[in-house]
């Protein structure tokens, strides 16, 4: 046993430094990305200051016994869930998208706080309803109940994460291969109204397949992020000379952030990023299968997976392998609301893995 605490805290320490260099990385990208502005200081300061506040979340998270985790989980997410109806009617809108409360010049998004009470909900009901087919439902029912909220936001790259995270944990906490397939059926109608309803979706998917007959509109997105990816090449443009994430890529230091890296630094700078994502996904596999408890063994492997699905998603939109989505790159991207958000998410994962925070 106190080999196996040691070795944890050893782990834990690991996880630490290596959230605290993806967020400094992710400082110089958002920096460099913003170098040309009237006020290139001015949002990596922000990041800055909301890396140290989500350390400091991280490290009180992971402090906080399991158990209480364990008997708060329905009150924690009825607390995550309330914000994300009330912002449908008291929040503002940002291109767009109603998805943010606003204190001053602080933008609060509950979403990003709501993901893992969400997680934590599914496998707290997954580890407690023995039934498969009960079991499938409830999780079902409730994954619905969090993605409508999001969905009519418009956010259609949190609502997908959202149902990546049902799967997730359906199919690591032993779920059917025949159930998958009756929610990936369910979900077909909800897509379809979601389509009917925003039919910039659409647009989105035609000018990603032909970004070349529509330049200037529906296919600018997808060629800026081209432009950007070969002017960066092998070696990269160097720190400072992100000239076109600067003039030309939208959002070049939130949902464009790995693209505006790349031009930087390459594909040799931006390489260690991927490594280190992938790095952080193996210890969360690493944990959870140290672990007999089916909550702690799912949530452990769950909250890891989704943090590292959202960041593949991220990356794939901005190497053109996806249509565009407005989803961030965890930690790296800009916004104090998913840095420190996902800083919590992982405190409660070390918590989990800890044997002592029963």
């Amino acid at each position: 046993m106190k080999k196996r605490d040691s070795q944890v805290s050893t782990i834990s320490l690991v996880v630490y430094v290596m959230l605290f260099l993806l967020g400094l990385w992710g400082c110089l990208a958002i920096y460099n990305a913003t170098f040309y502005s009237d006020a290139p200081f001015y949002f990596v300061g922000r990041q800055f200051a909301w890396l140290m506040a989500g350390m400091f979340c991280l490290y009180v998270a992971s402090q906080i016994p399991f158990g209480l985790y364990r008997d708060m989980i329905w009150p924690l997410a009825v607390f995550a869930y309330i914000p994300l109806i009330s912002v449908l009617f008291f929040g503002i809108a940002v291109n767009g998208m109603r998805g943010w409360f606003s204190a001053g010049s602080v933008f609060i998004q509950p979403s990003e706080f709501a993901k893992a009470p969400f997680i934590m909900l599914l496998c707290w009901l997954n580890s407690r309803i023995e039934n498969d087919f009960k079991r499938f439902i409830a999780m079902l029912a409730m994954t619905f109940v969090w993605v409508i909220p999001v969905a009519l936001e418009p956010d259609l790259g949190t609502a997908f994460v959202f149902l990546t995270g049902f799967l997730i944990v359906y199919w690591v906490g032993g779920g059917r291969i025949l159930y998958l397939g009756i929610s990936l059926m369910a979900v077909v109608p909800a897509a379809a109204f979601f389509i009917y309803r925003n039919k910039y979706v659409v647009a989105r998917v035609t000018g990603f397949l032909n970004p070349a007959d529509d330049p200037l509109g529906s296919g600018w997105h997808v060629m800026q992020f081209q432009y950007t990816l070969a002017r960066g090449g092998f070696w990269g443009a160097s720190w400072g000379k992100a000239l076109w994430a600067n003039s030309y890529l939208p959002l070049s230091h939130s949902d464009s952030a790995f693209a505006s890296l790349v031009e930087s630094v390459g594909f040799i700078g931006s390489f260690p990023v991927i490594v280190g994502l992938l790095g952080i996904a193996g210890i969360a596999y690493f944990l959870a299968a140290q672990k007999e408890d089916n909550l702690k063994k799912t949530l452990i492997f769950s909250l890891g997976a989704l943090f590292v699905t959202q960041a593949l998603i991220h990356i794939s939109v901005n190497v053109t392998l996806v249509p565009p989505t407005g989803i961030t790159l965890p930690i790296l991207s800009y916004g104090g609301s998913s840095l420190v958000s996902t800083m919590i998410a992982f405190g409660v994962l070390l918590s989990a893995a800890n044997d002592r925070n029963y």
